[in-house]
């Protein structure tokens, strides 16, 4: 295997070779380059705004995806929808030498496609690292054309992001009008049901007040029960008293009865005067007989009387008795009165919640209709064309100085390859290393270098003693 110093000797014995390789190498680059037809690309900034495209938000896009935002961008740029918008702006499709060229292709394809691909294949789309411009390029060999074409797709590229924004949203109109009608009947049909129970009802609204005004009533309704009860209780007490007692001067209703009092003490003078005059005259004598009449008359008096007394209170007690069943009357009655207010409350407030439920569905979806209506009609995107693109002036290919660096590059690879194989192929001695290397001897001493001239007629010796025998490789 070679070492550095014997490759360097082997290009230096070579050099010929070498300046010759190299010189061919760079002159086919430089004949390349000049023959390669010119190509000119026109470029076009345009700077994307991160704050959001919804002029009602104006979300900022998050930092961790504003790279995958651009580079969607420049897919929508590349994409086949921008292209066909181009080929209709520019009326591509209607050229006759693009169609001329097109048949003369032999694609087997539409025009469209064709077209398509050809113009996807020379446009660029790129965004620079920490920026948020986007530049396109269009590569063309004609500078006009690069820069028309560049403008071209930039204009469409604009008109695609707007149609992106807007058409989902003009689709979603249609819908949201159909739900907005829908939730407008069922509003209208629950305010309907209210407005029908209300007029069925004769009721405006149950508020707390009017409850707490029946809750009143019905409590002083129960005090006027239990007052009435101990009335009624009282009254039969004293009507069975008064009834089945045998003491009748012991009652408090006849104790407290001053005509009763007074027709007994009466009474009792009468019975001790017939007492006085029983014993004094007989049963027969006249004033026995009116005594004893006397006596007849106050007891007939005391009777009805007492009879009296016993039926006021026999009527005190039905009369108690006809108001607890009129006051347990009016005490159900309010009972139900209260409860049907209950009632008519909670079907109320089902009604009152069913309106504002339709009447919330209602609102939300009229907003959302009328934003999405908003947002079809937006006319602005989040992209601003910052440069147009303009003919340039120098073509950007082909390249002759990097051409020629390449080909340098290249030359010199191909002649340090192509000499060292043949080296290989063809081995010579070009040093004391090479002879050791040969003969596997160590070498014992070296001569210096011969001089010019004697250098120059041993090389004819040599090519002399080569033509008679031509296997022997010269020396230098």
């Amino acid at each position: 295997m070679m070492g550095l110093a014997q490759m360097l000797r082997v290009l230096r014995g070579r050099a010929l070779l070498f300046t010759a390789i190299v010189l061919v190498v760079l002159t086919g680059v430089a004949v390349i380059s000049l023959l390669s037809p010119k190509k000119y690309v026109a470029e076009l900034a345009m700077v994307v705004a991160l704050n959001g495209n919804d002029p009602m938000k104006e979300q900022a896009l998050a930092p961790a995806l504003v790279p995958t935002y651009l580079a969607t961008q420049t897919e929508i740029i590349r994409s086949r929808n921008v292209a066909l918008k181009v080929i209709q702006k520019l009326g591509l499709d209607t050229s006759p030498e693009i169609v001329e060229a097109f048949r003369d292709s032999g694609a087997d394809t539409d025009l469209n496609s064709w077209l398509v691909e050809n113009l996807l294949r020379n446009v660029d789309a790129k965004t620079a690292r920490s920026s948020n411009i986007i530049r396109i390029g269009y590569s063309s060999s004609d500078p006009y054309r690069s820069a028309q074409m560049a403008n071209a797709f930039a204009e469409a590229y604009i008109q695609t992001s707007l149609e992106l924004q807007v058409d989902p949203a003009r689709r979603q109109v249609t819908w949201f009008e159909q739900q907005v009608a829908q939730l407008r009947e069922e509003l209208v049909s629950s305010q309907s049901r209210l407005s029908k129970y209300q007029s069925d009802h004769g009721v405006l609204g149950v508020d707390a007040a009017r409850m707490d005004v029946e809750n009143a009533r019905l409590q002083e309704i129960s005090n006027q029960l239990v007052a009435v009860q101990a009335q009624m209780f009282d009254a039969n007490s004293r009507t069975q008293q008064i009834t089945s007692s045998e003491q009748l001067d012991s009652l408090p209703d006849l104790m407290k009865n001053p005509t009763i009092q007074s027709l007994k003490a009466e009474l009792a003078r009468a019975e001790s005067k017939l007492a006085e005059v029983s014993e004094r005259y007989g049963v027969n004598h006249p004033q026995y007989i009116a005594s004893s009449a006397e006596v007849a008359s106050l007891k007939s008096k005391l009777n009805v009387e007492i009879g009296v007394t016993r039926g006021s209170l026999v009527q005190s007690a039905a009369q108690a008795r006809r108001q607890v069943g009129d006051v347990q009357k009016a005490m159900e009655e309010q009972k139900d009165r209260i409860i049907a207010l209950k009632r008519q409350q909670d079907e109320l407030a089902v009604l009152n919640r069913d309106v504002e439920s339709s009447r919330t569905a209602y609102d939300a979806a009229l907003q959302q209709a009328n934003q999405t209506k908003l947002e079809s009609r937006v006319d602005r995107t989040n992209v601003a064309i910052l440069n147009q693109a303009t003919p340039p002036l120098f073509p950007d290919s082909p390249k002759i100085l990097l051409n020629m660096a390449v080909g340098l590059f290249a030359g010199v690879a191909l002649a340090i390859g192509l000499i060292l194989t043949l080296e290989v192929c063809n081995r010579r001695l070009r040093s004391a290393e090479d002879l050791a290397d040969f003969i596997d001897l160590p070498v014992l001493a070296e001569l210096p270098p011969l001089p010019a001239a004697a250098r120059r007629h041993r090389r004819r010796e040599v090519q002399r003693a080569l033509k008679l025998q031509p296997n022997v490789a010269p020396a230098n």
